[in-house]
Parts: structure tokens; sequence; C-alpha cells
């Protein structure tokens, strides 16, 4: 199959397809989704672009950028779930190109396209990239200082593409931009958007200085001198000046504006609390979580890890002078300085090493190629066990989506027959292997990665979620939010609670309510309120309700499966009693 010329349109459909259809369909997903579009409701209301909030208090977790490209959103598609998701995805699309566009620099057309499409239809792409949270932000910032720094520093082959062997030289005008890039990442989520991409150059730079034959000395001698023309070569100082300059000015506003309580949450708790120890229960193993995340991240790409795996170490280990070389040992260089800090801290999300994904699909894509123009018996042999795997990935989507949707939402058994997809794609993969067709093989992988992970991530949760969660719950209120300001107060409601029923309010926030005569206290200031209740807790709210207050509505929050009640003043007319379906109780159980 011969290679099409516009890669860049396949690579952006396919992306558009995983990440645009249905965006705003499922729900926002407790607890990070809700908890970054409140922070920024906040401020699309108050006008307060400086100082992040949640319910009128300072959040401390994230920085600003996320919440500003959430305005942007709001102003172009609503105050709604699209709103907040859309500027996630459409970094994640820009950075699925920059990607091609780095492949197709280090490795050459082919692999580039390849890198981009693996990107583009990997699972966490699908999951992160139409998330509202600062992780789209982060990886689009540290992928464009990718970029920026293989054009700057690259010595490209006679054919314009590679990178020859030597040191690493990165030129001034290179170090600013990918400076710049580098501040917009510490805006997204805080120095780490800078030290470890300033991490992976300098390795690398070093990687690249260690192999020159013309150096003499015992190997630490070498190794030192090499680090030496690595931190020169690289120019980090004039990279951290370009970045201090992007994100400095609004660290220091809002470090004045909170008399210096928001830097020292941020980084004492949010940073190295989190480095130090396990925060909210999120913790693993140093050694497999990381590499299990991956895995699963990159699926169903990863179906070949072995094979990209030995790839990428014998290309990186190789002296032959072709070319591909020393774009691998950047790639490692950066997926390793990435891993492994991540691996060490006390705290283990799934999301923290997303900016290794562009690395990981640029090792990709240099296999595919390769496996294309240069085929051989042996690994032949390894892909059809990689069929294989995608086969049996498809009987366990088969199997396993009717069984979580018997416990959440069995209507939803039908979401089994996306078991299909990678059935019937790792049977033409097959056949056309078989034909000596390796790049229609290829193109099968594809479509069977965008087939799959579109399905999943596009159609799943609305069906899984769409019908429960906050959203639902304050839906009736709409009408009354119509005629006037009302105020909505929440007792150990998940975050969701703050979006959707802060939109309702003047505020553009809800009360939190922690005890029960503060409950009694805000029903008192605010006669005709609404609650929204952990139902776990009902008892004690029940206990100092006013008289004709009763439960409105009932929901199962998702992911959290906790149930949720809506709890607020009896209408005008006689209502019946509301049997909220396996709760075990009515409304009456509210009433006084």
């Amino acid at each position: 199959m011969p290679l099409p010329r516009f890669q860049g349109l396949i690579v952006a459909a396919l992306a558009a397809l995983v990440l645009l259809p249905n965006l705003g369909g499922p729900p926002l997903w407790d607890d990070d989704e809700p908890r970054n579009a409140a922070c920024s409701l906040a401020m699309w209301e108050s006008g307060e672009w400086v100082v992040p909030t949640f319910n009128g208090r300072l959040r401390i977790e994230k920085p600003v950028l996320v919440n500003w490209l959430h305005l942007t959103g709001f102003a172009l598609a609503g105050v709604n779930e699209t709103g907040a998701r859309l500027p996630s995805a459409l970094l994640t699309l820009a950075a699925c190109l920059i990607t091609w566009r780095i492949g197709h620099l280090l490795f050459g057309p082919a692999a580039g396209t390849w890198a981009g499409l693996a990107l583009a239809t990997c699972l966490w792409t699908g999951i992160t990239g139409r998330a509202a949270t600062p992780d789209a932000p982060l990886a689009f910032c540290t992928t464009l200082a990718l970029w920026l720094f293989v054009r700057g520093a690259r010595a490209p082959g006679a054919d314009g593409v590679g990178w020859r062997h030597g040191p690493v030289r990165l030129s001034g005008g290179a170090a600013l931009g990918v400076g710049a890039a580098c501040g917009l990442a510490v805006l997204a989520k805080g120095p780490v958007g800078l030290v470890l991409p300033m991490a992976a150059f300098v390795g690398f730079a070093t990687w690249q200085a260690a192999l020159d034959p013309s150096r003499s000395g015992s190997r630490p001698a070498r190794w030192a001198a090499a680090f030496r023309d690595g931190w020169r070569g690289t120019r980090p100082l004039l990279i951290a000046t370009a970045a201090l300059a992007v994100a400095g000015p609004w660290y220091a506003l809002v470090t004045v504006r909170t008399g210096g309580e928001w830097l020292e949450g941020f980084l004492l708790v949010h940073n190295l609390g989190r480095f130090s120890g396990a925060m909210e229960g999120h913790s693993g193993s140093a050694l497999i979580y990381y590499p299990l995340v991956l895995l699963l991240g990159m699926f169903p790409w990863s179906m070949a890890s072995a094979l990209v795996g030995h790839h990428a170490v014998r290309t990186a280990r190789s002296v032959t002078g072709h070319g591909d070389e020393p774009g691998m040992r950047l790639l490692i260089a950066w997926i390793v300085a990435w891993v492994v800090p991540f691996s060490l801290s006390g705290t283990k999300l799934p999301g923290y090493v997303w900016p290794a994904y562009p690395a990981l699909a640029g090792a990709v894509g240099l296999f595919v190629a390769d496996w294309i123009r240069r085929p051989a018996a042996a690994s032949d042999g390894w892909m059809r066990w990689s069929w294989s795997f995608l086969a049996a990935s498809g009987v366990a989507i088969g199997i396993g989506m009717p069984i979580v949707a018997r416990f959440v939402a069995p209507e939803a058994a039908w979401l089994g027959l996306v078991g299909l997809v990678p059935l019937v794609g790792a049977a033409c993969a097959w056949s056309y292997q078989s034909r000596g067709s390796r790049a229609w093989a290829a193109a099968a992988w594809a479509a069977t990665a965008c087939g799959t992970v579109g399905l999943l991530i596009a159609v799943g949760p609305s069906c899984l979620g769409g019908a429960g969660g906050t959203r639902q719950l304050v839906a009736s209120l709409e009408p009354r939010a119509a005629q006037g300001p009302i105020h909505v107060g929440s007792y150990r409601a998940p975050p969701s609670t703050s979006f959707y029923a802060g939109r309702l309010t003047k505020s553009g926030s809800v009360t939190e309510l922690k005890t029960p005569p503060q409950v009694a206290a805000f029903l008192a200031a605010h006669p005709q309120a609404h609650l929204v209740v952990d139902a776990r807790f009902e008892q004690q709210v029940g206990a100092v309700l006013p008289p004709g207050y009763r439960v409105l509505n009932s929901v199962t929050s998702l992911p959290s499966a906790r149930r949720l009640l809506l709890v607020g003043p009896a209408p005008d007319s006689p209502a019946q009693p509301l049997a909220v379906a396996g709760s075990g109780f009515e409304d009456t159980v509210l009433l006084r």
C-alpha cells in the first residue's frame, strides 16, 4: 500500500473521530472533571481570572491554565460539558499532529504517520483527551517543547530526516521557544512542566556526548565530561529563563493576591506532599504500576509492546549511523524522565505519565514502519501473536462490558458488541499479513484502534453514566432558577454538585455544609433552598429539616456509585410519596 500523500489529514481525521463525537454527552465524572470545571465556572461568574476558587474557598490543587482554557470553551460552546472538554480535545488533537511531525523529523514520513496514528487512537488519548482536566494542556505543552527541541537541536542527514551522531547543540532561539512551551506547561500543572522536560533533554544530550569515541579517561570521567557538554549544549538556563518569563507573572500575582497561601499550599502540599507520600489513597508499586498503566493506556497498540520495546532498545544501542539511533535515544530519555520520577512518587495516578505517550507512539511508529519496509521472518511470527492478543482483547470486551453494565445500566449490555471490532480487525490484519500486505495489516490495526477506542469512549460513558449523576438530579431545579436566583447547599455530596448546581445559582457555587447545625443555619437563612445530600447521611440531615421538606429526586453518582438525594420544599400541589428504588426508604423519612 503506497503511503498516502496527506498523512497529517489522516492523523487529524482519526484523532477527531476518537476525541470529538458525543463530547458533551456524558456528565462530568467525579471527582477531577467537576472540580476543575466548577473552579472555571466561579471565574466565569465572578470575572476573577487570577485566584482559583472552589465553592468560595481557595483552590490550591492546580495552576490556572486549565481554567482559562475552560473559559474559552464556555465562550465557544456554552457553560456545559462540551465547553469544559472542548479545549482538552482540541489540544490533544494538536498533540497528535505534533507527534506526527516529531516522528517525521526523527525517522521519516512513514514512521511519523504511524506515530501520529498510534497516539491518536490509543485508549488513554480517548480517556484523558476528552476530560476537563489539566492533563491534556500539560501533554500538549510538553509535546510542543519536545518538537521545538527536535527542530532546534537536530542535525539532519543528507535526506533531511534522521539525526547525525555527535554532540547536541540547541540554538538560542530554539531554547527560548522550548522554554516558552515549558512555561505554559508550568501554568498547566506546575514545576514538572519544566523540570522533567529539562531532565530528558540534558539526559539525552549527555548520552549522545558519552558515545563520542574520541573521549579518553576513566568511565566516570568520560560521563562527567559528557554531562558538562550535554548541559552546555541544551542551554538549560536560557530555557528556564524563558519559562519563568511566561509562567512567572501569574505565579507572582496569585502569590501577592493570596498572601503566599496559594503558592505554599500548591508547592508544599500538592507537589512535595504528593511525592513524599500517598494522598487520597492513590498509591501503587514503584516497579509495576506505571508499566501496567502504559500497557493499558497504549491499547490496542500495546499488543506488540514486547516487539516495540526490543526494537527501540536495539535501535538506540546501534552505532551503524543509519540516523534513527539518536532520535530513539531522545524518545527513551523522554519516557524515562516522566516514568521514573513518578514511579518513585508516593502518590500515583495514571494521568501523571501521559506526556510520555508521544514518545511511546514514536517508538511504535518506527517499529511499524520498519516492519513494513524491512520484514523479517522472526518479527512476522511474533506479529501473529499480536493479532492473537488483539482478538483476545475483543473477547474480553465482549464478556466484560455486559458484566459491568449489569451492575450500572443493564440496558447498556449491548456494549459487549464493541468486542467484535478487535476480533474482525485481528482477522483482517492476520489475513493481510499472510498475503504479504504488511502495510494493509498495519492499516487494519489503526482502523481497529480507532473503532474500538472511539466506540468505547464516545458511546460507553453515555450509556453507563448518562442517565444518572448530579446533572440529572438538579435538572428539576432549572425552571425555578429561570425565575430568579436559587440557593443550593451540598452535604457530603461529590464535586459535580458544585458545577451542575452552581450553574443555577447567582454566585456560580454552592454552599458546602459539613454538620447538621450548618444545614439548619443555611435553611434558616435561605428559606426555599435546596440540598444535595449523600444518602448515607439522610438521618443526620432529616433531623434538622424544617416542616414540608422532602426528597424530590434520587440518582446514583458515577463512578463512585454513591446514592444522592435532592431535598427541598414540597411543591404547592399535594405530593405523592417518592419510593426510591433500591434505596430502602421513601421520601417521608425526611418529613417533619
